[in-house]
C-alpha cells in the first residue's frame, strides 16, 4: 500500500481546502518544489499533484509551477485537475508525469476517455469525487467538486471499468481536509462492489487511521492512501507512515 503525499496547487501556492471549498484554503507554502523535496526527503515513492485552479475552470492553470516539481524530483508523480483536452494530458505525460487522473471529462465524455486508455493505457486513471446525501446515496462530483452529477459512485465505477481503466482515485468530499478519519464501513462496500485497483483520499488524520485502512481495504483493492492536511498539519510522520504502510 503506497502512501502518497498531495500536493495540492491553487494561484501558485500549496494549499489544503476544507471539503473542497475553494473559500476555506490555507496555504502552506509558496513553493511547490520545496514541498516535492521535502516529501521526497522523508521517503514519498509516489506524489499526488492537483491544479485546484484547473479543476474549478477546466483549464490547466499551473502548469509552470507543476512542471518545475516534475522536472526536479527523482520520484514517480501524478497530475490531475482541468485535464479536459488530449493535448493537456499528453503535455504533462511528455514532461514527466508517470500518470494523469482525469475527472470532470471522464465522464462528460466516454469517447474521450476511450481515445485516452487507448492511446496512453495506464498512464491514464480516473478520480470518483463523491458525496453522501442526507439518504445515505453516494453521488459522484465534478467541476473541482462543486457540481453534483445524479450518478452512484458503483455505477460510474462500473462503466469506466468497461473502458479499461485499472485505477481509480476514491475521494470522499465530505471528509477531505477535515481530519475527521476516512469512513472505513463506507469505503469497504464501495471497494468490494468495485473490483479494481483503488487509491483512497479523504479525512486521513493518524498513524491508526492508515493500520485501519491496510486491515480493513487492502484485501479487497485498495493499493494506495494519499495524505494531505495531516501531513502538513504535523498530525502524521510520513516517514513512520511509510513504515506502517509495508512499502
Amino acid at each position: 500500500m503506497l502512501i502518497i503525499p498531495a500536493i495540492d496547487i491553487l494561484k501558485g501556492n500549496v494549499v489544503r481546502l476544507y471539503k473542497g471549498d475553494f473559500d476555506k484554503e490555507k496555504v502552506y507554502s509558496n513553493n511547490g518544489v520545496d514541498v516535492a523535496l521535502q516529501w521526497q526527503k522523508k521517503g514519498a515513492q509516489f506524489l499526488h499533484i492537483v491544479d485546484l485552479d484547473g479543476a474549478r475552470t477546466g483549464t490547466p492553470k499551473n502548469k509552470g509551477v507543476i512542471i518545475d516539481i516534475l522536472k526536479n524530483v527523482n520520484v514517480p508523480c501524478e497530475v490531475a485537475g482541468g485535464l479536459r483536452r488530449e493535448e493537456d494530458v499528453e503535455y504533462y505525460l511528455e514532461r514527466g508525469a508517470r500518470r494523469v487522473v482525469l475527472g470532470t471529462k471522464a465522464f462528460e465524455d466516454r469517447d474521450f476517455l476511450d481515445k485516452m486508455i487507448k492511446r496512453f493505457g495506464e498512464k491514464i486513471s480516473v478520480s470518483i469525487d463523491f458525496n453522501k446525501t442526507d439518504s445515505g446515496k453516494m453521488y459522484i462530483a465534478k467541476a473541482g467538486w462543486i457540481k453534483r452529477t445524479y450518478l452512484s459512485v458503483i455505477d460510474g465505477i462500473n462503466e469506466i471499468k468497461k473502458l479499461g481503466i485499472k485505477t481509480i482515485i476514491l475521494t470522499d468530499i465530505s471528509r477531505d481536509g477535515t481530519l475527521l478519519g476516512p469512513d472505513i464501513d463506507n469505503l469497504k462496500v464501495i471497494l468490494e462492489d468495485a473490483d479494481i485497483s483503488v487509491i483512497v483520499s479523504g479525512g486521513i488524520s493518524s498513524l491508526d487511521d492508515i493500520k485501519l485502512l491496510k486491515q480493513n481495504l487492502e484485501g479487497v483493492g485498495l493499493k494506495g492512501v494519499i495524505i494531505g492536511k495531516a501531513l502538513y498539519e504535523g498530525k502524521i510522520d510520513l516517514a513512520q507512515a511509510i513504515d506502517l504502510s509495508g512499502n
